[in-house]
């Protein structure tokens, strides 16, 4: 009891215990001031564009902030000794409505100081977070070294990805600080137009003549009386040299600072298009070069600029007048929104994120685990069942959320449950707890849940790093070949749930494997129940076949009908036939009696390998009609993963070898016990 105490109290502690608390970084203001929570909520459900979706703000602030920071929320220390904890829409509000606020918030993470210190700034911990205006002294190096690394990255990729073009790992960064930055500026900058002689970013590259003229001149009512000019024509008419009269020149600065205030108001798409067959929302740019270019869409142009000049001027006043101006923009945007069918699943979408399905899932499964390790300190004892039923009954509870964080997913879209490679981690760890929680129900050993939930974390633990990598919204636009609800429902479906299946046949084996090695070791056995993992991971690789070949054979039909051939050889093909045969293998070797429990469970742990392989490596080789994108820092994690399922193969390999050694040693000591008890000669 004690040695299970002095083993299981360790690795409870390293589950729940938190990281080291790192000081809140202080900021450059006096104070801070909260937003309203009405008007926080107010600005959420505004909708935009981005990508061909149309959605909220809110998921839009979320990847956003996630993209610069590595997080969805912002924590700093104000002069004023107060700490303040900043949600991803009340950022984006100050990014968009306080500029001169979100400016000094440290927001642009830096994993190496190395990159801080070649753009010529003064660094802070290895690994910390940077405000813009702690960023700003060194912006002019910072757009120098970017544009030489993205032009190496070019080169990378076009001489397909040779090895002297490849960026370090700082050059890596500062590539993406660069980008993060400019990105940061455009959104500062996106409202410039509706502030008069307030720039915020970038003013200090604007000749004086000009900075003096954004204090008085409105570009809308500019707009209204400028001559009709393509995009060519003001790119034109703005490279003209000012050697003309003080009139032309004042013009052409009019022009210049016009263009100035269009190119910032790029990239946030809030305006639906006047047109009802264009599916493009407008950014308030789009809005402006339109209003410029057509005289007859200049009144329109010129509405919803004013539209958004009144919002920006409305934010400088009291919350409440605030609050109707956001509300009055929304009811306005969701009007012509719903007439045009889009944005309809807006506030699910605000919901999904706000709820936190998925992270609240995986705490369930983390302390399901923990209660479960309870029950070992006295298994088989009603205290240990009773442990083990509500381990279970938290499974039960994150499979719960993570059903129904997929259905809002699901509704969202319009689309079945597998769209993108996201959805993959999410579904496949749901099948996964639910064949576990299924084991358990027809087992009562406790096997079904500890498979349950250690699916669960790991799966949900996945899906947070993937999304926190990638750092860019998983409700995605389908690319032409998968724009199918059918083929989605029924061959990404059911080709996934063998997916799961097959990593539910490496878990167990795993846990044979390790469990016959530490009891071997131990001088210890338990055949019965390695017997029962036998039998289940043999009904679970039955379970994983019905499903791939299935699936492999739906797929091939839609192979035929989206390129014409059922097989074409492609990787991703090649993954799920290996799938389909190395099961094959496995029971027909079990049926003949050539593989046996021990060769079972190595199998289904090679079974694992292949899985991870057809799920996520495939993508990484680049090649064949399944590529649908390359995911950085994949192999490398496949490496490890399919090291440590190795390190469980040696075990098997071990206990194969013991165990026959074992057998030669029990059956010399028969043939010399006969030779002893022969009678000698008479």
């Amino acid at each position: 009891m004690k040695l299970k105490l002095a083993l299981l109290l360790p690795l409870i502690a390293g589950i729940t215990g938190l990281a080291s608390a790192r000081e809140v970084p202080q900021v450059d203001l006096e104070k801070y001031e909260p937003w309203d929570p009405q008007i926080v909520e107010a600005f959420e459900n505004l909708l935009m564009q981005e990508a061909g979706r149309v959605k909220p703000v809110y998921s839009y602030s979320r990847f956003t902030l996630l993209q610069f920071s590595g997080k969805t929320s912002l924590s700093f220390g104000t002069k004023d000794g107060v700490t303040h904890k900043l949600h991803y829409s009340e950022w984006m509000l100050d990014v968009l409505f306080r500029g001169d606020v979100a400016k000094s918030l440290p927001v642009f993470v830096v994993d190496d100081s190395a990159a801080i210190v070649q753009i010529g700034v003064s660094p802070k911990a290895k690994r910390d977070r940077y405000s813009y205006s702690e960023i700003v002294e060194g912006r002019s190096k910072l757009a120098e070294l970017s544009a030489q690394y993205a032009e190496k990255q070019r080169k990378y990729l076009d001489s397909e990805k040779d090895r002297q073009y490849e960026l370090g790992r700082v050059e890596g960064m500062i590539l993406t600080l660069g980008r993060n930055i400019s990105a940061f500026e455009y959104l500062v900058g996106q409202f410039s137009f509706a502030r008069k002689g307030e720039l915020l970013v970038n003013e200090n590259i604007l000749p004086r003549e000009m900075v003096q003229l954004a204090a008085t001149l409105d570009p809308v009512e500019m707009m209204d009386r400028m001559p009709e000019m393509s995009m060519q024509q003001l790119m034109q008419a703005i490279q003209q040299p000012d050697n003309g009269s003080e009139d032309a020149r004042i013009f052409t600065s009019a022009l210049r600072l016009f263009f100035f205030y269009a190119n910032s108001a790029r990239g946030l798409n809030l305006i639906p298009p006047q047109e009802t067959d264009n599916e493009v929302w407008l950014s308030a740019s789009d809005a402006m070069l339109t209003g410029l270019e057509s005289k007859e869409a200049r009144p329109w142009a010129m509405e919803q600029l004013q539209n958004v000049q009144s919002l920006v001027e409305a934010s400088t006043q009291n919350a409440e007048t605030f609050k109707a101006a956001l509300t009055e923009f929304s009811d306005s945007q969701r009007a012509n929104a719903e007439a045009r069918g889009e944005g309809r699943h807006a506030s699910l979408e605000v919901q999904l994120y706000r709820g936190k399905y998925f992270t609240n899932s995986l705490v369930m499964f983390i302390v399901g685990f923990i209660i479960m390790a309870f029950s070992w300190f006295s298994p088989g004892s009603r205290f240990g069942r009773i442990m083990l039923l509500i381990a279970g009954v938290f499974a039960a509870v994150g499979l719960i959320l993570n059903i129904y964080g997929i259905t809002l997913r699901s509704i969202i879209r319009d689309r079945p449950p597998i769209t993108n490679l996201y959805d993959t981690v999410i579904f496949i760890t749901g099948t996964a707890v639910l064949l576990g929680l299924l084991i358990e129900y027809f087992t009562r050993l406790g096997v079904g849940t500890l498979i349950a939930i250690v699916s669960g974390m790991l799966g949900m633990f996945l899906s947070i790093k993937y999304e926190a990598k990638e750092a860019t919204d998983t409700i995605t636009q389908l690319v032409a070949v998968l724009d199918t609800n059918f083929w989605l429902a029924t061959h990404v479906t059911i080709i996934n749930i063998g997916y799961a299946a097959g990593l539910v046949s490496a878990l167990i084996g795993m846990l044979y494997l390790g469990g016959r090695f530490i009891l071997n070791l131990a001088g210890n056995d338990a055949k019965d129940f390695f017997k029962l993992l036998t039998r289940m991971n043999y009904g679970v690789v039955c379970f994983c076949l019905f499903f791939s070949l299935i699936g492999t054979v739906l797929g091939g039909i839609w192979a035929n009908y989206s390129w014409g051939r059922f097989w074409g050889w492609d990787p991703k093909e090649n993954g799920a036939l290996m799938i389909c045969l190395w099961t094959l293998v496995m029971l027909h070797g079990r049926m003949a009696g050539w593989i046996r429990d021990l060769g079972i469970h190595m199998n289904g742990i090679i079974l694992g390998i292949i899985v991870t392989f057809s799920w996520w490596g495939v993508n990484n080789l680049e090649v064949g009609l399944h590529s649908y994108g390359f995911t950085e820092g994949v192999m490398p994690a496949l490496y490890k993963s399919w090291g440590i399922m190795g390190i469980f193969i040696l075990m098997g390999i071990w206990l194969y070898v013991d165990a026959r050694g074992k057998k030669a040693a029990k059956k010399a000591e028969r043939e010399n016990k006969k030779v002893e008890i022969q009678p000698g000669p008479a």
